[in-house]
């Protein structure tokens, strides 16, 4: 592992000296190399600038352990091995600077959005071959997606909890968790019932999971910026999630907060949008709305190569 990392840093070495940029660019850091010239740094791990997340709690003690120190190791590179930084939210970004103690003044924000097969309407065509075809709906029955594998921040096993608060109403969650996954959280939960586990899906089939359900449920502990979130908008769902400040940021009056840690608030605010079509409408409207100021695709890159010439052009300026 080490003599392989020798020869990349090797390689990136004899790039830069072949090429002599005016500042290099690292989409996804920790890039544990420092070139010579100044160097712009992404980074998007949430485990390392929250370390007070509650996230943390809910892995095994061993595991924290090692996270913890993973975390303060990448930490270390980051800081270490950049000039500037780029962040994907306005709270991610106050974050890092408090936790790393990086200035505010060396990171700069472009956004991120969701993939571009939630512009392609040909993935809703049933007839597409990465449709997934959902069971038909019972009567009075409200779906809840959650596109999500079985990690600690996702806090997925909160909903074995839930079930049972959720009496009388037909609440079905959709969930795309693998078999053991499945199996160690729901194998001896009353409910069970409600649970559509569909396992997990190639992102081509996401767009006919979210057009066969009513609304997001994203009981999450620990993001930067969560793809689900502009996926939800831009097909017209409500979005239920944390009341954390990553979910805040990106979806402001868009969604609907509960406390994740709160099995009796999260019930409670699945009944208030099961039993409220108005407000289900309202955070539909404020969502679409609210889609339109993410980046694009385009748009991200242009900022990217924006940034990059700016830094470049103050660098020079700098060094007369």
């Amino acid at each position: 592992m080490m003599k392989l990392l020798i020869n990349i840093v090797g390689t990136l070495d004899a790039l830069e000296s072949q090429i002599g940029p005016d500042i290099v660019f690292t989409v996804f850091g920790p890039s544990y190399w420092r070139p010579k010239a100044r160097h712009l740094l992404g980074f998007a791990d949430g485990w390392v600038y929250n370390p007070d997340s509650v996230a943390y709690d809910r892995l095994p003690l061993l595991k924290r352990f090692k996270m913890r120190l993973h975390a303060m190791y990448k930490a270390f590179y980051i800081k270490q091995d950049a000039d500037y930084f780029m962040i994907e939210t306005e709270d991610a970004k106050q974050k890092l600077s408090e936790t790393i103690r990086i200035g505010i003044e060396k990171i700069y924000v472009v956004g991120n959005t969701c993939s571009s097969v939630f512009e392609d309407k040909s993935y809703l065509d049933k007839t597409n071959e990465n449709y997934l075809t959902l069971s038909e709906k019972e009567k009075y029955e409200f779906r809840l997606v959650y596109i999500a594998h079985n990690h600690a921040n996702k806090n997925i096993s909160v909903i074995a909890q839930v079930l049972p608060l959720l009496e009388g109403y037909n609440v079905k969650f959709v969930l795309t968790l693998d078999e053991d996954s499945y199996t160690k959280i729901f194998h001896s939960v009353v409910g069970q019932d409600k649970i559509i586990n569909v396992g997990p899906i190639p992102h081509k089939t996401c767009p006919s999971l979210y057009a066969q359900c009513d609304a997001l449920f994203a009981p999450t502990l620990l993001e930067t910026f969560s793809a689900a979130y502009p996926e939800a908008m831009k097909m017209e769902k409500p979005i239920l999630t944390s009341n954390y400040s990553f979910a805040t940021d990106v979806c402001g009056d868009a969604a609907l907060y509960f406390d994740p840690l709160d099995p009796i608030d999260i019930a409670a605010k699945i009944r208030m949008l099961v039993d409220d079509p108005m407000l289900r409408q309202e955070l539909v409207d404020k969502g679409k709305k609210r889609v339109q100021t993410f980046e694009t695709a385009r748009s991200r890159a242009e900022k990217y190569v924006a940034l990059c010439e700016k830094l470049a052009k103050e660098n020079k300026k700098g060094e007369k």
